[in-house]
This record gives C-alpha cells, structure tokens and sequence, in this order.
C-alpha cells in the first residue's frame, strides 16, 4: 500500500485552523493537530493500517475538499479481531467499548484516531463494511465516502458530500445508482440543492452572465474630467 501522505496543500490547512483557534481562543487552546503531528500519525499508521479504510475529514481532504480535522477516522472489518494489538505499538488505547467504536491515541503525537466498525447503526442505516466499499492507497472509495456520509446524514456530513460535489459533480453523479435505495432520494435532492447554488454563484458563471459593475465609478470621474477641460481653456 503507499504511503498515507496527504498533499502539502491540506497538511496546510491543519496549520492555518491551528494559528485560527489559537489567536482566538489563546495559545495552546487549539485541539487540531499540526501538519507535521498529522502527518508523522500518518505514516505510522499506513504500517498498520492493514485492510481498515481512512474516513471522515482526512478522507475529504483526499478527495480534494481541503479541510482540517481533530482526529483520524478508520473503518474496519468486524473480522478483524487483531486491530487493536496491530495498532498497538504506535497508539495508545483511551477508550474499548462493546461496540466496536474504540478510540486511541499516537503515541508521539497525541493525535486521536477513531476506529468505525462496519455494520454499526447509525441514523440512515448501517455502516458499510471496508470490503464492499473498496479503497486504494489506505483510503475508502470516494462511493463509500458517499455512503457513510449519507447513511450519518448529520448537517456536517451533507456539507462535507455538498462541498465535493462542487468539485467532482461528474463523478459524485454517477454514484447515486450505487448506492443504497434507502439514500438515494435524499442523495438526489441534495445534487440538484448543489447544482442550484453552482448555477447561481457568480464565480462559475460565464463573463456575459455576471453583472456588470455599477457605474459609479464612471459618474464620479465625468465632473473631473469637465473640471480639468475648464481649467485648459481658462490658462
């Protein structure tokens, strides 16, 4: 598998919301990790991984809607009992629970990773498993993406589908057929919600389209330009 590495770009962005929250807040305040405690969790977890998928907002940032998270979220197979001793020399269990959803920490950096088990139940439906979702490179499918978003459904999980739309709507278009029957509508409804706000937003739209600027500026410059011709004649 290659490395788990994001693009500079992203790893930016964990920099940029840190310097954000923490001129905001004070320093010290910020629970979103630096680029370089991402991406040392990273690479440290890619030897691990094994066939667990990376999720949620390091997912999205993959998918190129660049955007920082607090923590690493990773989905697996209920088959794989031996996940926790795997991860175990590089993360720091803070949480076991019956359910499946334990979460961890890197032990260098303190970056939390979230470990999502498939078939858990969640507002629209179960969690998908790894291998019916299919990844590459240690990271879900962008149709499996899709799908634990829209089976979440909570307003930050439409924003984060919305926002790749904007980006992919080819692509995202094709996987409404793909999906669940259960998702399909809301998935469908929210595809036109975001092919209506691209058409409306006067950066897409084409240069004889967007409005003309106001002619204030033009207005202002006639009286200097007659006051200056008078001076001219009166010299």
């Amino acid at each position: 598998m290659a490395a788990t590495i994001l693009r500079k770009s992203h790893l930016a962005t964990f920099d940029f919301m840190r310097g954000l929250m923490e001129e905001s807040k004070g320093k010290g305040m910020s629970t979103t990790p630096s680029s370089k405690s991402m991406a040392l969790t990273l690479i440290d977890l890619k030897k691990v991984l094994g066939d667990a998928l990376i999720i949620g907002g390091v997912a999205i940032g993959h998918y190129g809607h660049e955007r920082a998270t607090k923590d690493v979220d990773i989905l697996y197979a209920n088959w794989d009992t031996q996940i926790l001793r795997r991860l175990e020399p590089y993360f720091k269990v803070t949480l076991k629970s019956e359910s499946g959803w334990h979460h961890l920490k890197h032990r260098k950096t303190g970056v939390v990773l979230e470990l999502v088990p498939e078939g858990g139940l969640t507002q629209y439906g179960f969690i998908p498993s790894p291998k019916t979702v299919g990844g590459a490179d240690g990271f879900i499918s962008l149709l499996g993406l899709t799908w634990l978003k829209m089976v979440s459904g909570r307003v930050s999980d439409l924003g984060d589908i919305a926002n790749l739309m904007k980006i992919r709507m080819p692509e995202m278009e094709a996987l409404a057929d793909k999906l669940p029957v259960e998702l399909r509508e809301r998935y469908a409804d929210l595809i036109e919600q975001v092919k209506k706000e691209m058409q409306n937003d006067p950066h897409r739209m084409p240069d004889e389209l967007r409005e003309a600027p106001a002619p204030y500026a033009r207005t202002r410059r006639k009286p200097r330009a007659a006051k200056a011709k008078r001076k001219k004649l009166s010299a």
